[in-house]
């Protein structure tokens, strides 16, 4: 045989098989909607909506970070209201210890040196 029939007779057989689905699909009964379907539907879309916007009133999101600003809050105030005179005179003397340490000209590597008015370095 040649690949010409063979191709010839698959050619017919699909069309054979497109006829055959056409005619069936031709003959079913179509399906009739009510005609209050659309807008049943669509009242029904708008009262799910409502309900939706209405139950997520709750976002954990807003409810963790109005937590952590109250607790930055409260932890701020605490600190100003209990401050201990020692408290400030300990973390004065630790910036000056640090001061001393690392404030030495040596360290300063990003320091610019000041010049005079006369332009000179």
């Amino acid at each position: 045989m040649k690949p010409d029939t063979d191709m010839n007779r698959s050619m017919e057989q699909r069309d054979a098989e497109v006829k055959k689905t056409m005619n069936i699909l031709d003959e079913m009964p179509r399906i009739e909607a009510h005609h209050l379907f659309r807008a049943r539907l669509l009242q029904r879309i708008e009262a799910s909506a409502q309900t939706a916007s209405t139950s997520a009133g709750f976002n954990p999101r807003l409810a963790f970070f109005s937590l952590l600003l109250l607790f930055n809050i409260a932890m701020g105030v605490l600190l100003f209201l209990h401050q201990d005179p020692q408290m400030t005179n300990r973390s004065s003397a630790i910036a000056e210890s640090y001061n001393e340490e690392y404030g030495s000209p040596a360290l300063s590597y990003y320091e610019q040196p000041v010049a005079d008015q006369t332009g000179n370095e």
